[in-house]
């Protein structure tokens, strides 16, 4: 099929959002396209975006397991580039808070100690000023926050994985299902094997087990249930 306005439609769409959500994502084909095959819609766009070096990425969210498409570059460095229309105390705040992420045992970090990195950075930021900053993040799906701590959003997963790669190399894990990097998931007490909880939702269904993948030992969670939250819950703590 070739590349049409309706194509252009769904891409626009997705660059507005920044992440579409999968479900708005499909309505939006639907309308457009007669039919459901979200797979071919895309792949017909990142075949027009490849040259560009970009493309369309689908990341789930590691938190609730729900899927977006992502506008993103093909070709990354170490170099995190972020908008200028933030100051550069705000921008050294995500990085501090992408660092402390990044390098937790856990993959999260409280909100109240995002706050009290403010006293750390040398620009001047003011513990309101950054927590709406960081409401501004979560709303923009670079982070996602769930009873009052922060983990990583699916735009930065899908946009600044090279820059984490680069500069936390020691540190970033890879799922033991899917193989892909992971910032949180669930640990196997036995085999320190790693999973995303979602990879594990789809491991207990599909072999009835809630065993580990790896060594079959009972893991930490036990009934695998799919959270509650969403991107967008902010703790008001």
């Amino acid at each position: 099929m070739p590349y049409s306005n309706e194509h252009k439609t769904v891409l626009q769409a997705i660059m507005h959002e920044g992440a579409l959500h999968e479900a708005r994502g499909k309505e939006l084909v639907i309308r457009l396209f007669k039919h459901n095959n979200t797979a071919q819609i895309l792949s017909e766009i990142n075949t027009k975006l490849r040259p560009l070096c970009m493309t369309i990425k689908s990341i789930n969210c590691e938190v609730t397991g729900e899927l977006y498409w992502i506008f993103a570059n093909t070709v990354q460095d170490k170099t995190a580039s972020f908008n200028s229309e933030f100051s550069q105390a705000e921008l050294a705040l995500l990085r501090n808070v992408y660092s402390e992420i990044v390098t937790s045992n856990s993959g999260w970090v409280s909100s109240t100690f995002c706050l009290n990195l403010c006293p750390s950075i040398n620009l001047k930021l003011s513990k309101t000023d950054a927590e709406q900053f960081l409401l501004e993040m979560v709303n923009r799906q670079w982070l996602c926050c769930k009873d009052g701590k922060y983990y990583m959003g699916v735009r930065s997963i899908a946009e600044l994985l090279q820059y984490f790669k680069d500069t936390y190399e020691g540190n970033l894990h890879i799922c033991t299902l899917c193989k892909q990097e992971l910032f949180y998931g669930d640990k196997c007490n036995k085999c320190d094997a790693i999973a995303h909880v979602y990879c594990l939702q789809n491991y207990a269904r599909n072999h009835n087990s809630l065993g580990c993948p790896n060594c079959q030992f009972s893991t930490s969670r036990q009934n695998f249930s799919s959270s509650n939250a969403s991107a967008m819950d902010i703790d008001d703590a």
